[in-house]
């Protein structure tokens, strides 16, 4: 008997049949065997007109089940099929679909209950790993901001008053006898060597407020968006217009991670717009809306378009920040109208209540 349904297996395998397959297959076989066995008995007990009658309601019936059977098995098999279609859209990156849980048969539907919790845990687990990600990134920002401006940014500050000092040195000494043309090369040099020290002093303290603006930690949210937006107009040549005014009554309520998500977003965005759009003007609005918190920056550039370039780390880097606080991020390119990227975040109130939910299913 073993050795029959290691072949019948065998068979079975060499088939490449799905198990819904497989279970017609063996119904098929199972009906038409008994279909031929009562033809079988018939034949010996009835007369040819009457044997050929049974032979057409036999074929009729055996038909009809088999159809019945194919569809009561394709009801019974519809919520597998519908697991398998959702673990086949998460294998391939889907990761916010989720399984439809099927009263119709509670095995298959524990099944994608256990399928959808482990879902839940692991994208919390994702989000909770990109936000010690990000906060260490910030950390790390803050650090080389702070040693860029006290240590790096006092010796070229030493640097600047020393060469201005050799410049009145100079000065003296070329007074005692130096060539005409000698003092010319001499005191360009020294020019252009305290000039040179001057730019670089700037461009530390530029470089030091963009990896973490001091503005963000020491006055708070609204202070650094109107920063961000005098920076950008002066650096990259961009009009920033500032929609703040909803978002003022509530902005103390954000937490830390908030302000740093909702800030490096609206920076990234401007570097972006500055670098691909060839746009002039920008609006930045932050507001609340329902439960969650809208951030959306619109430009009047010559739009996105995503098949031309490959989403870089700096739209990533926007996607994984609202990612991580249970948000949303979208680029809605409107053609030669320019590009608008919304970023949507839930209110921390209803973040925490999602969270403690969560937890609770876990």
């Amino acid at each position: 008997m073993n050795k029959v349904v290691r072949v019948l297996t065998a068979w079975l395998k060499s088939w490449h049949l799905s198990l819904f397959e497989k279970v017609i297959l063996v119904n098929s076989i199972m009906l038409i065997g008994e279909a031929l066995a009562a033809l079988w008995v018939t034949s010996h007990q009835l007369e040819v007109h009457h044997y050929l009658i049974d032979t057409i309601f036999i074929v009729m019936a055996a038909l009809f089940t088999l159809f019945a059977n194919i569809i009561l098995l394709r009801a019974s098999f519809r919520p597998l099929f519908e697991l398998l279609k959702t673990i086949r859209a998460v294998g391939s990156g889907q990761m916010q679909e989720r399984a439809r849980v099927s009263a119709a048969s509670w095995e298959i539907g524990e099944l994608a209950q256990a399928f959808n919790s482990m879902l839940d845990r692991l994208e919390l687990a994702r989000r909770e790993r990109t936000r010690v990600i990000l906060q260490a990134q910030e950390n790390e920002r803050r650090r080389i901001g702070m040693e860029l401006h006290d240590e790096t940014g006092q010796n070229l500050t030493a640097l600047l008053i020393h060469t201005e000092v050799l410049h009145q040195h100079f000065q003296v000494l070329a007074a005692a006898g130096l060539t005409e043309q000698a003092k010319k090369q001499l005191d360009s040099e020294l020019l252009q060597l305290t000039h040179l020290t001057q730019l670089s002093l700037e461009n530390v303290r530029v470089l030091a407020q963009q990896l973490r603006p001091s503005v963000l930690d020491d006055l708070g949210l609204l202070a650094a968006f109107r920063w961000l937006g005098e920076d950008s107009s002066q650096r990259l040549r961009l009009q920033v217009e500032l929609d703040l005014q909803q978002i003022e009554p509530m902005v103390k309520e954000l937490p830390a991670s908030y302000e740093t998500a909702l800030f490096r977003i609206a920076q990234e965005s401007l570097t972006n717009v500055a670098r691909h759009a060839h746009a002039q003007n920008v609006l930045i609005s932050l507001f609340p809306k329902h439960t969650a918190i809208y951030l959306t920056i619109q430009d009047d550039g010559n739009g996105y378009r995503p098949e031309d370039r490959k989403a870089g780390t700096g739209i990533l880097g926007m996607r994984e920040r609202a990612t991580s606080l249970g948000g949303t991020l979208t680029i809605i390119s409107n053609g030669q109208q320019g590009t608008t990227v919304q970023a949507v975040l839930p209110a921390p109130t209803a973040r925490n209540q999602l969270a403690i939910i969560e937890q609770n299913k876990g």
